[in-house]
């Protein structure tokens, strides 16, 4: 049975638990957009449906996880929503709109290493980089991530090992070449 409301002390310690995961709500935002100006909106609703719902959430479970999933599902929502508008819209402006996005991204000045992995990572389609990314950079159990995802742990495994075979494959020019160690 779920309790309606949460007492003062319970509502200011899931504030401040909610709060230590902000930068990699943030980060995972980026990731998922790429667009500045929706990542604050993104992550703005994802702490408004959070907060709205801190009855529900089970004390003692992954804090984390439960955040990245409302963020993903928002995440999806939109991006649903923004397909038929598109589409119901013939005389849509997205590729300039997609050309003006690709245009703040860029002005953050990388390393040559970082920017090829940005660049390998947004080339794996969604499904694929979004497992990557839970399992391998926010370090997500294979039973989070398929929670997250909202898909079972096979498919979770099925894309990661194909979402890192594509990073290999894109990445390859930074493997050693047979030769390299000798003219050190």
């Amino acid at each position: 049975m779920d309790r309606v409301s949460l007492t003062e002390d319970e509502k200011d310690r899931f504030c401040r638990s909610l709060l230590t995961h902000l930068d990699a709500l943030y980060s995972f935002a980026w990731w998922l957009t790429h667009r500045r100006e929706e990542i604050e909106d993104l992550v703005q609703e994802t702490c408004l449906r959070a907060l709205r719902s801190a009855h529900q959430f089970e004390s003692g479970t992954n804090l984390k996880a439960w955040l990245f999933s409302i963020l993903k599902h928002e995440w999806l929502r939109r991006h649903h929503l923004a397909k038929r508008e598109v589409l119901s819209d013939t005389f849509s402006d997205s590729p300039k709109l997609q050309e003006r996005a690709w245009a703040v991204e860029m002005d953050v000045i990388r390393s040559a290493l970082q920017k090829d992995l940005d660049e390998a990572l947004r080339a794996l389609p969604e499904e694929y980089r979004s497992a990557v990314l839970l399992f391998d950079l926010y370090s997500f159990s294979l039973k989070e991530t398929a929670a997250i995802l909202a898909v079972p742990d096979g498919t979770v495994k099925s894309r990661l090992s194909r979402g890192r075979l594509m990073l290999r494959e894109k990445l390859q020019g930074y493997r050693a070449s047979p030769g390299d160690d000798d003219e050190m």
